[in-house]
């Protein structure tokens, strides 16, 4: 690397080939259903009761989740088997304490999470008629990824007491200034005068919208917290949390079988059975690994650093989006194509200079990384003028706040 160079690239690691799965599923999770959809008898968008589906693409996560038992039970068996180790007085403590923990955190993750999908479910009974359209286009809420950033950010800088360096401000910065015309353009076409739904309906949709994205914001910083405390594996915490939401599926099953049984019984019915099987279980196996892959990067890396991942999505969904509306004839406002380009193409950079994929190598960006810290500073026997301050010291780890799992309270 030349110390002249204005943007430095550091080689990629192993958080990339989760990254990458990440995508790829967030895409087959959208793109595999709309090709069953359009190709199979089921027809769903032409018989389409918005409760009904709403209630199954909640099950669809649920069951994605609890599918995640078949790797704890391997691993409980692989353990068995090798576990010869005798217990002392210490670890019993340690175990002792991880226990209540978890019975602490995973209830708590998993109440969070259903709560987020409760607003999503919640959104359908401002349908008032079946295959009527929603009281706001999905393109009309790709402002909301701005939301998902800035709130991993704020979660992650109050609860885990992450430390924002100056590439940090620089990345937020420039994604305000991608998402701010996006957001003007939204909140037009949200509000404007040719759609039917009434002010409030359309407000209570938006703000349920918006508050299922911090939700999930602030479960990601929560996982973090719990797979730091804990030392589970990512498809532990998915399982685990699943168990607990039973509690809430259950009544929630019963509820909406008694209350909707015709409509069941159509959904269910055998001329659609074949499509929409197929439909779901693609749905399940791919959000069952985007779930894994998602959280794994947590364990991985600090939650403000899934800026990333959430920026790649939009881009990725957005393209495709795109592609298939044109495909089908579909009509989106030529300033959503334009706009939503211009902020894919913002928040990706930022998003890679946040996550020190690319580093400015200028006005001190380069000084503040951790690239720098670890790989230049640590090997050089230069003295390098660099002071951190106060700040700094105390975050050299960003999870300030995570203690040690074996720290007892």
């Amino acid at each position: 690397m030349s110390s002249e160079s204005l943007l430095i690239f550091p080689k990629c690691d192993s958080k990339m080939i989760y990254l990458g799965i990440f995508i790829l599923c967030s895409l087959f999770r959208r793109l595999i259903p709309t090709i069953i959809e359009e190709t199979t008898s089921a027809k769903l968008k032409e018989n389409k009761n918005v409760k009904i589906n709403s209630y199954f693409d909640l099950i669809c996560n649920f069951t994605g989740d609890i599918l995640a038992g078949i790797f704890v039970a391997i691993n409980s068996l692989i353990k068995k088997k090798g576990n010869n180790k005798i217990t002392t007085h210490e670890g019993e403590l340690t175990q002792k304490n991880m226990r209540k923990k978890f019975f602490i955190y995973l209830p708590l993750i998993a109440f969070i999470d259903i709560i987020a999908q409760l607003c999503f479910f919640i959104q359908a009974y401002l349908h008032p008629e079946p295959n009527q359209k929603p009281p706001i286009r999905p393109e009309d809420l790709y402002f909301v990824v701005m939301i998902d950033i800035f709130s991993r950010y704020l979660f992650s800088r109050f609860i885990l007491k992450s430390y924002f360096y100056k590439h940090h401000i620089l990345s937020i910065i420039l994604t305000t200034i991608g998402f701010i015309p996006l957001t003007v353009v939204n909140i037009i076409h949200i509000f404007d005068k040719d759609n039917v739904y009434p002010i409030v309906t359309i407000s209570t949709y938006l703000i349920l919208y918006i508050i299922m994205t911090i939700i999930y914001s602030l479960e990601d910083v929560l996982n973090k917290i719990c797979l730091n405390q804990l030392l589970i594996r990512p498809y532990e915490l998915m399982f685990y949390k699943a168990v607990f939401q039973i509690i809430i599926i259950v009544p929630l099953t019963i509820f909406m079988v008694v209350s909707y049984s015709d409509d069941f019984a159509s959904h269910m019915s055998k001329i659609d059975f074949v499509g929409r099987f197929l439909y779901r279980f693609s749905f399940i196996i791919s959000n069952c690994f985007r779930t894994w892959s998602l959280i794994t990067i947590i364990e991985l890396v600090n939650p403000n650093h899934l800026s990333v991942l959430k920026s790649s999505e939009f881009a990725v969904l957005f393209i495709f989006i795109s592609i298939y509306s044109n495909i089908n004839d579909e009509e989106i406002n030529s300033d959503i194509y334009i706009l939503g380009t211009f902020c894919c193409l913002i928040s990706l950079i930022a998003s890679a200079i946040h996550n020190e994929i690319v580093i400015i190598n200028k006005c001190g960006l380069l000084k503040c990384t951790n690239y720098y810290k670890i790989e230049i500073k640590s090997s050089s026997n230069i003295n390098i003028n660099y002071e951190e301050n106060e700040e700094d010291q105390i975050n050299r780890t960003q999870d300030s706040l995570i203690n040690d799992s074996s720290q007892e309270d």
